[in-house]
């Protein structure tokens, strides 16, 4: 109930009294089953992630790990006010996947525009490219005659098809049933790849936009204005990563790092017979 990870591991290593511990129940029929089915108190885990989707991911996966090591006769176990486990996990977490829904929705929404930006500006620079298109012949001017073309016309396409892929993948959040297995593995790894896809066609995106400025400005005195303008092309995908570090902080806490708080010491602990 209050969501301390090393007495959880505790109860695994302290040999046969775990068959047990994981078998009783307090005075109102609850199992520990049960007790893990209750939303945790504020100031506890649910403190070190923002956002409900999160929240929601770190309450299943303390349910479920629990369950693991429950009998299965305690599993579906009715306490005295005639519900079982999963039904009062729903019932205590009714309220946070609402919030959770609403928050992955928000999110995905505001990603997906992102996205189409990119896209966008992608398939017009594809058609408008930098140097002209020869006329009579339908072929792009600087084709073959600089390597900064080839580099312009990858980065291009990468922005285009990963845009495009984020916009699926957000669009796949969107439509989701948003049930309450959704949120332990299906909708956060969904983001993950979606914010992936994001940042990979941002930064192609400034990629192609640097490349098309040394395309353009190669016959200058110098190569200055093309490197300063690139180096400042570098800004936006810094920002990207810098403003989201909080996010990827939580996708990673509530997807990664929680999972690994539940691997008990190969110690075993008995207790002395006198």
């Amino acid at each position: 109930m209050h969501r301390h990870a090393s007495i959880f591991n505790l109860i695994h290593e302290i040999g046969s009294l775990k068959d047990t511990i994981v078998t009783m129940m307090d005075t109102e029929g609850n199992t520990l089953l049960h007790l893990a089915a209750k939303r945790a108190p504020p100031q506890r885990q649910l403190e070190l992630v923002s956002g409900a989707a999160f929240q929601m991911c770190l309450e299943l996966v303390w349910f479920k790990e629990v369950k693991k090591i429950m009998p299965p006769s305690l599993i579906n176990y009715k306490n005295s006010a005639g519900k079982t486990a999963s039904e009062l996990f729903s019932e205590e977490h009714k309220e946070l996947r609402k919030d959770a829904e609403s928050w992955m929705k928000s999110t995905a929404e505001n990603c997906m525009l992102i996205a189409t930006v990119v896209a966008t500006g992608a398939f017009a620079a594809a058609i408008t490219v930098p140097g002209g298109v020869d006329h009579k012949g339908g072929k792009p001017n600087k084709l073959g005659k600089t390597s900064w073309f080839s580099v312009f016309t990858i980065s291009d396409a990468t922005a285009f098809i990963s845009s495009a892929t984020s916009i699926l993948i957000f669009l796949s959040i969107l439509l989701s049933r948003y049930a309450e297995s959704d949120f332990y593995k299906s909708l956060p790894l969904k983001l993950i790849c979606g914010l992936v896809a994001l940042f990979c066609s941002i930064t192609s995106m400034m990629v192609a936009f640097a490349s098309a400025f040394f395309i353009t400005y190669h016959q200058y005195a110098s190569y200055l204005v093309p490197i300063f303008v690139s180096i400042f092309a570098s800004l936006p995908a810094i920002l990207f990563l810098i403003l989201q570090f909080s996010l990827w902080s939580d996708i990673m806490h509530s997807t990664v790092w929680c999972r690994e708080l539940f691997k008990p010491s190969k110690k075993m602990l008995y207790a002395l017979e006198n």
